[in-house]
């Protein structure tokens, strides 16, 4: 089960990533919808801070061009 941090503090975090998918906002009103992207979800297999299991990172669409992240990479952060 993932459990979100609700602390302002900085986690060290590391593993493996497992799937990379797109934080999107879906809107409705009346009979129109749409959506805008606000970013990617890391799902991480690995450690934050002392509890190891799977867990959530999110990122903005710089961060994950810059990186170039993808399902099996080793990645780590704060």
């Amino acid at each position: 089960m993932i459990r979100a941090k609700t602390s302002t503090e900085k986690i060290a975090w590391s593993g493996r990533i497992v799937a990379v998918q797109p934080r999107i906002r879906l809107m409705r009103s009346f009979d129109e919808r749409h959506h805008n992207y606000q970013g990617y979800v890391l799902r991480i297999d690995g450690t934050c801070g002392d509890e190891s299991g799977e867990f959530l990172i999110a990122v903005g669409k710089i961060a994950l061009e810059k990186h170039r992240f993808c399902a099996g990479m080793e990645a780590s952060g704060l």
